[in-house]
């Protein structure tokens, strides 16, 4: 059940990642027949006040405005945003999705990186209502692994934190995430939704990717031993 809170909030999804690892953009990936950020696109489109797609130039606007328009969505629907830091990784995705947001005068916004095909909007329903005075809520996976790439933001503070580091040259989210404070949403928070053991599972590497796919056809899957946040 979407809440008004929820939906209040616009959601950033970060597609604009290197994919060295994968060798390919992990956004474009077919889950298992659409691309994968259309696969979120559709999933979360009308729980959240406008969706947003951080880019770079790792993967050409040109490219996935087309991507989208295979799918009847146009840019009007979904706006392309483009990084000002190249090559500077999802740091850069964070502080654009922040810049936006706070240009936007919300209050909180969500961002989810497009290569963690199992996110539902019961998850962050509750991602978003935790720790609602903090500036940032980032969930931990079951063996307690944070990541910064899927959470709540808020407040004037994140902007000004992100915009520092990059200019430091220093690009790691973890880092980020303990400067600012970041309230945790535990994994016992979330534990009692369907396979909440796959939420945060991240696709990484081909052996990742085709892990997942074969979870799409698996009633009982056991716990995944990818990579988590």
């Amino acid at each position: 059940m979407v809440t008004a809170q929820e939906a209040s909030y616009p959601l950033y999804i970060l597609v604009g990642g290197q994919s060295r690892r994968m060798g390919r953009p992990k956004a474009l990936l077919p889950f298992p027949v659409a691309p994968l950020v259309v696969v979120l696109i559709s999933r979360f489109l009308g729980c959240f006040r406008d969706i947003y797609l951080i880019s770079s130039s790792a993967l050409p606007a040109w490219l996935l405005e087309k991507t989208l328009s295979d799918y009847r969505f146009t840019t009007d629907d979904i706006p392309v945003i483009v990084d000002s830091h190249p090559a500077a990784g999802p740091l850069a995705g964070l502080e654009c999705a922040a810049h936006h947001a706070q240009g936007q005068g919300a209050a909180r916004w969500l961002v989810i990186p497009c290569d963690m095909p199992f996110l539902t909007t019961d998850f962050l329903q509750r991602l978003a209502c935790a720790s609602p005075q903090a500036s940032a809520v980032v969930p931990a996976s079951a063996t307690g692994q944070r990541t910064g790439v899927c959470a709540a933001y808020g407040g004037p503070d994140v902007h000004p934190a992100l915009t520092a580091l990059l200019a430091a040259g220093q690009h790691r989210v973890h880092a980020f995430i303990e400067q600012i404070g970041a309230a945790t949403l535990p994994f016992s928070a979330y534990a009692d939704l369907p396979a909440a053991e796959w939420l945060l599972f991240n696709l990484n590497t081909p052996k990742d990717y085709q892990q997942a796919l074969r979870w799409q056809t698996t009633a009982r899957p056991p716990l995944p031993s990818g990579s988590f946040g």
